[in-house]
């Protein structure tokens, strides 16, 4: 180990602080330690800390803390670019409610419904039947249906009641829809009817009917009625499938009704009471020579 490793710090503290001269140190140390501990002092010279510029670094602080306590530049829209986005929101909800079928009316078993449209027109609404319809219904009149509906039609633009089996538009008139799947039936009692189905279409005049089952029009003058029947409780058949008549009972009396698979299609002329099972069931089974069960949730037909 050098004699440099060796020697108490204590002097060399001193030789540096200039409280111990060089051939002061010369006598404690070797030649060798004393020209390195020369170098380290030349060295220790040359190096110069600079004394902090407190001035330079307080604003160099301050215009931090002022940047970051600017408010950001919030960008604004000039008026008129106000206006033009409230135009465009309004116009957006008044498309909204004229085109939109935002009112629905919706009827259950038995029961029916009467509504007045906006234009004054007058809808009745039979056993499990939707309407629905634009709120401004005056602007657009439009609606589409499932099931039965008398409508009586204020004269005004053209109303168009649209169905998944067809369309029937009037000017103002007095008609009655049914629209069930492959059923789509139309009577004019008052004015004039355009019906379109299946790329078919026919002008109605009061008295004229117009059926399209399963896609087979059939057309026959109704002479006996100023209305349909079963605004008063009744329901009336000319010449339809028995399936189609089943179909209807279900609907007034919620029974679930099984019947010969060979009388589905067998044609029924005749008419049904809404307001009591037994009697209307007598009414569709003596014609037709059945006989019928009944228990609390089911009907059976049978030979």
């Amino acid at each position: 180990m050098s004699d440099f490793e060796n020697t108490n710090d204590t002097f060399l503290a001193d030789w540096l602080a200039g409280n111990l001269s060089d051939e002061q140190l010369r006598g404690l140390v070797s030649a060798t330690d004393f020209e390195a501990y020369q170098t380290l002092r030349s060295s220790l010279d040359s190096y110069t800390v600079s004394s902090p510029d407190m001035a330079q670094n307080y604003a160099a602080v301050k215009a931090k803390r002022i940047v970051a306590n600017t408010p950001k530049e919030v960008k604004t829209l000039p008026l008129y670019r106000y206006f033009t986005v409230a135009a465009a929101i309004v116009l957006i909800f008044g498309l909204y409610q004229l085109f939109a079928f935002s009112n629905t009316v919706e009827t259950g078993f038995g029961k029916t419904a009467a509504i007045t449209l906006d234009d004054d027109s007058h809808v009745s609404l039979n056993a499990r039947s939707q309407l629905s319809y634009p709120a401004l219904f005056k602007y657009n009149r439009t609606l589409k249906l499932t099931g039965e509906a008398f409508f009586e039609v204020e004269k005004g633009s053209t109303f168009t009641v649209e169905t998944s089996q067809g369309e029937v538009q009037v000017l103002g008139t007095k008609f009655n829809v049914i629209s069930r799947p492959d059923f789509f039936e139309v009577v004019c009692f008052e004015g004039k009817v355009k019906v379109s189905s299946n790329k078919k279409s026919a002008i109605l005049v009061p008295g004229d009917a117009i059926r399209f089952c399963k896609n087979q029009p059939e057309m026959w003058v109704e002479n006996n009625f100023v209305q349909p029947l079963w605004l008063t409780g009744e329901s009336a058949f000319r010449n339809v499938p028995l399936q189609y008549v089943i179909n209807q009972l279900q609907q007034q009396y919620n029974y679930k009704v099984s019947y010969p698979e060979a009388y589905k299609n067998v044609r029924f002329t005749g008419s049904f009471t809404n307001t009591n099972l037994a009697t209307a069931l007598q009414s569709v089974c003596i014609p037709m020579n059945l006989k019928f069960t009944t228990d609390s949730e089911n009907i059976i037909i049978s030979e």
